[in-house]
């Protein structure tokens, strides 16, 4: 007696076949609109190839978790050195390469806090840090190569917002020179100069402080 074939069988292992690439393709747009909303609006910089822009100073590297102001309080907000202190490390050490003193990371944060620089949730507010007198600070309306070297150029040092491995967090790191086509970088988080090809070289935002 002639069987008949196992059509459910069939439609069964089509069914999951199916089933298997639409999850495929639906991880692949997932990740594509991961991507999309984590890269926008940054530009990638790259440093002039045909000189290198050498710091005039000796290096200045501070660590935004280095135990003599790691929990320290950004002004009134529930936030610390530790936790959200890149930028701050980042403007003590431009200021200290500049000759304004030796700035730490510490004492410039009880001076913003004093002056209430912060918002309550620890954000810096620019137009408060002009406000003080103490300190220039250029909030460059796009990102630019141009901006950049001109900074460097005058020795002063530019604060770029990048995010961590490129995809992670936002993060501030202060750009000391350039080399080779490639910019370098003093990272708060980290104990050696960096290239900015470690965030992918995708900036979200430029910023210069200096004292007056």
């Amino acid at each position: 007696m002639r069987t008949k074939p196992n059509s459910n069988r069939s439609k069964c292992k089509h069914h999951s076949l199916l089933t298997g690439l639409l999850l495929i393709l639906c991880l692949l747009l997932a990740g594509s609109g991961f991507l999309y909303l984590r890269l926008r609006n940054g530009v990638q910089v790259n440093a002039p190839q045909d000189r290198n822009i050498l710091p005039a100073a000796e290096i200045i590297r501070y660590r935004q978790d280095d135990t003599r102001w790691a929990e320290d309080q950004l002004g009134a907000s529930a936030y610390t050195m530790r936790s959200s202190g890149c930028l701050v490390s980042c403007i003590a050490a431009a200021l200290s390469m500049e000759g304004h003193g030796n700035e730490t990371p510490g004492t410039l944060n009880q001076k913003f806090s004093s002056n209430r620089v912060y918002d309550t949730e620890g954000n810096l507010q620019w137009g408060s840090l002009t406000e003080s007198g103490d300190y220039r600070a250029d909030v460059f309306p796009e990102v630019s190569t141009a901006y950049i070297n001109n900074c460097l150029t005058e020795n002063r040092y530019p604060i770029v917002r990048v995010r961590i491995r490129g995809f992670g967090s936002f993060h501030y790191v202060l750009i000391v020179g350039a080399r080779n086509g490639e910019y370098l970088c003093m990272d708060p988080l980290l104990d050696n100069i960096v290239p900015l090809s470690v965030y992918g070289r995708r900036v979200y935002a430029v910023r210069c402080v200096s004292g007056r």
